[in-house]
């Protein structure tokens, strides 16, 4: 069967993956001190965030549309193979799934609800009231953001290009060191994941953006 036509299609969808992440990630570094950001307080972030809201939204709206490429892409990696039976694949899909449906929750509270929040935190009249914005803030930052972004959504990815990345050792579609870098990265981002739970963990963080950067690579 020739399957020259959906190679071609996967690899296009490649590209716009890596690019939404890229371009949303330069502007967001640039414009929104990301992802330094994310650890500073909530006073600081929706003041930020409301200086530089006419850019920052857009680029979290990409960074949010590249939860449905990846999910587009677990579903054409696993057609790729053309081994629709094999447990490993299927494995591979669900975790590809689950990792984009994540990171694609996780950024998108940034177009929509931390605008709103933004606005009750400029307009609130009382020092109370501010302090009541931030802790919704803080605790939407830790839900949707580390909880659903960046430990599932992390950990959906790693397991992801794990499994995928052994499935290229068992057939001619890859060549094998393809299948070991990918290995070694997806585990890299699994344990980057785990920074999320604090304690002994926080001192893993420093992983995630160098191995994120190799990933798109």
């Amino acid at each position: 069967m020739d399957r020259t036509q959906e190679y071609g299609t996967t690899f296009a969808l490649t590209l716009v993956h890596v690019g939404l992440l890229v371009v949303g990630f330069l502007i967001l570094a640039d414009q929104f001190a990301f992802p330094e950001i994310l650890r500073a307080s909530s006073e600081q972030r929706l003041a930020l965030f409301r200086q530089n809201q006419g850019i920052i939204v857009p680029a979290y709206y990409m960074m949010g549309l590249s939860g449905l490429t990846q999910i587009a892409l677990a579903v054409m990696f696993h057609q790729s193979f053309g081994r629709s039976g094999s447990t490993l694949l299927v494995a591979a899909l669900v975790a590809g799934v689950l990792g984009g449906a994540f990171q694609a929750m996780g950024f998108m509270r940034w177009p929509i609800a931390v605008p709103y929040l933004a606005e009750q935190m400029a307009s609130a009249p009382t020092p109370e009231m501010r302090s009541v914005v931030a802790l919704l803030e803080g605790l939407l930052n830790r839900y949707a953001g580390m909880t659903l972004g960046e430990h599932l959504g992390f950990l959906g990815q790693g397991l992801w290009t794990v499994l995928i990345s052994t499935a290229m050792f068992r057939g001619p579609l890859f060549a094998w060191p393809y299948g070991v870098v990918g290995f070694v990265l997806g585990a890299l981002i699994v344990v980057s994941s785990l920074e999320q739970l604090g304690g002994p963990f926080e001192a893993i963080g420093f992983l995630s953006a160098p191995v994120s950067a190799a990933w798109l690579g």
